[in-house]
């Protein structure tokens, strides 16, 4: 890797380990996408586990439970009748995809009698597969009875983030870790970090302006413009990137986190000057 900083004393010991966990987040294969292809986390974090749905087929839904690389599905529909039934897959998630046999589970016992567990039964009664192009977005495609089908799906939204959830907005001492892939000279190729401070300014409400604003210690000075928008669970943001040393691109947001006193902001980057590198990139920071 090469840092193009020769900071030291205080600044480079209180950013060494937020340089360090995000060059694990970034090189880690299983957690990162690649040029820019989405892959499901399948770290601690489990980004997928929530309630799915397609907002205009109301009356229908899956539940997702994500653990590291594993994941289980319930499936909340109707059968040929019209009467309701639910279906589970069981799957281990491979890049941005999870497949496996689709089973329906019958027999049972009510919730005011005593459990039975000898009645259920589960029936394989097809298969199914899952392909997710984010956190929040994917598609599931099945052969159920010997039918097929397929639906598109997307988290499913039912409140707003808490009032007090912590604000990206504001100054922040940290590092810019990046990835260069497929860059029009070669060797600008590989890995670097830098340090610096951000200045992020963010709009209120749902929707809105994004401009963050890089200081580096090496003299780089680079400006992500753009809009975001959150679904309640998650920021998501896009705009344009300039820098003083000529890079000239776009980016968007796959990935954010923000607590209190630290943020890491996960971005896919495409230059479009006479450098055409395609960057993953963390900015990462914590303040007082």
């Amino acid at each position: 890797m090469q840092v193009t900083t020769t900071v030291a004393g205080t600044l480079g010991r209180a950013l060494m380990s937020i340089l360090i966990a995000a060059v694990v987040t970034i090189l880690t294969p299983s957690t990162r996408a690649q040029a820019q292809a989405f892959t499901i986390d399948t770290s601690a974090a489990s980004p997928l586990t929530g309630l799915w749905w397609n907002a205009s087929e109301s009356g229908w839904g899956a539940t997702i439970t994500q653990q590291s690389h594993m994941m289980f599905v319930t499936m909340f529909v109707y059968d040929a009748t019209g009467k309701p039934v639910w279906y589970t897959l069981s799957c281990v998630i491979a890049g941005a995809s999870c497949s496996g046999e689709l089973m329906k589970v019958t027999g049972g016992a009510t919730p005011t009698t005593a459990w039975s567990a000898g009645a259920a039964t589960a029936t394989k009664v097809g298969t199914m597969a899952l392909v997710f192009t984010g956190n929040d977005t994917g598609s599931m495609s099945y052969t159920l009875d010997g039918q097929g089908g397929a639906r598109q799906i997307a988290r499913q939204i039912f409140g707003p983030p808490a009032a007090t959830a912590p604000s990206l907005a504001g100054a922040w001492l940290g590092a810019i870790i990046e990835i260069r892939k497929n860059c029009s000279q070669a060797q600008n190729n590989g890995s670097r970090a830098t340090y610096g401070q951000y200045d992020i300014g963010l709009g209120a409400g749902a929707t809105g302006a994004l401009a963050i604003g890089f200081a580096g210690v090496t003299g780089l000075q680079c400006n992500y413009n753009g809009t975001f928008t959150t679904n309640g669970a998650r920021m998501l943001a896009s705009g344009a990137l300039s820098c003083n040393d000529g890079k000239r691109g776009t980016w968007h947001s796959t990935g954010m986190t923000v607590s209190a006193r630290s943020m890491s902001l996960e971005l896919a980057v495409q230059l479009e000057t006479t450098e055409t590198c395609v960057i993953d990139a963390v900015l990462g920071g914590s303040r007082p």
